[in-house]
């Protein structure tokens, strides 16, 4: 009960929000566009994004805004459905007149809102999309704030092989853009390695994982990978740990989320996952951040507030930079991003490709503490 009522009152924050931030127009303003899953399967993580990305509107407008103009911030609801996010990211730039785009948030959504962007050139920074297709699909209209799937599963299977002395991987991986392209991965990362690997696939919106659990335990599997957002993987560790069997567990980003830990009923404990944001970094830009939201929202930070707050404050930068609102000018400037402060340490973005190019980090669940406590990096 407590879980509908926090859903329902993020959802009443989110429509609240829209309005507040796009109730006015005009030419002392500066529009910008956020796509979410605000509603469906992956509801938190949109309201989480958009909290992140409210917050740096706000405060980049309580410093005097961009340019000596108020950036006013335009929500839309993708629902996690590609479809829908190709139909909001065209509402934004055609009716709304926006000047760049934050978002999507799946990998699935942000895939097709490129199409759209190749249409209008519009510019667009997708804070949470890790499909390597997004920067190699050639659209130059896209960059990405986080790192993406094959240099983060890469890093799991090197680790796993090196640190675990894993022989045999089994990955358990949404049948989606997200799930298979860390799975894709994982294989050819495998073949780098010399650790075989193999998988099982399962619907988003599955709750019973026990088949494919018991395949990778059949397969003689000594670790499991997981490659999906929080709520299955929460799941698919708490039945694995019903089902008496535990192997070396790791997980991509999608799996760092305060929630999970409740939801695996502490089954999450141990499991190796790779992040950007780590809530324990004691770097005080990121420690100052994290009690300003918490004492904003009332709810824990998580990495993809930290993203969504990130995208906007890249944008702006960008904007700032160009010294206009010039679509082309904008995204030269998001495309030379260098050394920028972000909560996930210093990056850069590729020229090239709009590749995200800084740390990546290690964390371990730790189901005593409900953190995620930090392990090593790597910087690529």
């Amino acid at each position: 009960m407590r879980k509908l009522r926090f859903l329902a009152s993020v959802l009443a924050l989110a429509m609240a929000s829209t309005t507040l931030f796009t109730a006015c127009g005009g030419s002392d303003e500066i529009k910008i566009g956020a796509i979410d899953p605000i509603t469906g399967a992956q509801a938190v993580f949109g309201q989480d994004s958009l909290n992140g990305k409210m917050m740096a509107i706000e405060e980049i407008n309580a410093k005097g805004g961009v340019l000596g103009k108020k950036l006013v911030l335009i929500s839309e609801d993708d629902g996690a459905q590609a479809a829908q996010a190709a139909t909001v990211a065209t509402k934004l730039i055609t009716q709304d007149k926006v000047v760049a785009i934050a978002g999507a948030h799946g990998s699935s959504s942000t895939l097709a809102v490129m199409e759209v962007l190749n249409k209008y050139h519009i510019p667009c920074v997708t804070p949470g999309s890790s499909s390597p297709t997004i920067t190699s699909s050639g659209c130059a209209w896209i960059s990405r704030g986080i790192p993406d799937d094959r240099l983060q599963s890469r890093i799991l299977v090197k680790y796993a092989k090196e640190q675990d002395n894993l022989k045999k991987l089994g990955v358990l991986y949404s049948n989606d853009d997200y799930g298979k392209g860390g799975y894709d991965a994982a294989v050819k990362a495998g073949e780098e390695y010399g650790l075989e690997v193999v998988g099982e696939s399962f619907m988003s919106d599955d709750q019973n994982f026990t088949t494919q659990i018991s395949k990778l335990k059949d397969a003689g599997c000594d670790g499991v990978m997981l490659w999906c957002v929080y709520t299955p993987g929460s799941l698919i560790c708490k039945q694995m740990r019903d089902m008496g069997w535990e192997p070396n567990r790791y997980a991509s980003p999608g799996i760092n989320n305060p929630q999970a830990f409740e939801l695996s009923d502490g089954a999450l404990d141990g499991v190796v996952n790779t992040t950007g944001f780590v809530a324990a970094d004691p770097d005080e830009y990121v420690q100052d951040w994290i009690k300003r939201y918490e004492e904003k929202y009332k709810i824990a930070a998580s990495q993809t507030a930290a993203v969504g707050y990130d995208s906007i404050m890249l944008i702006a930068e960008a904007i700032e930079r160009a010294g206009s609102t010039d679509a082309e000018k904008v995204q030269e400037q998001i495309r030379s991003t260098k050394d920028f402060k972000s909560l996930k340490g210093i990056l850069t973005i590729n020229h090239e490709t709009g590749e995200y190019e800084a740390e990546v980090r290690l964390t371990k669940a730790n189901s005593s503490t409900n953190t995620f406590d930090f392990i090593t990096s790597y910087t690529v």
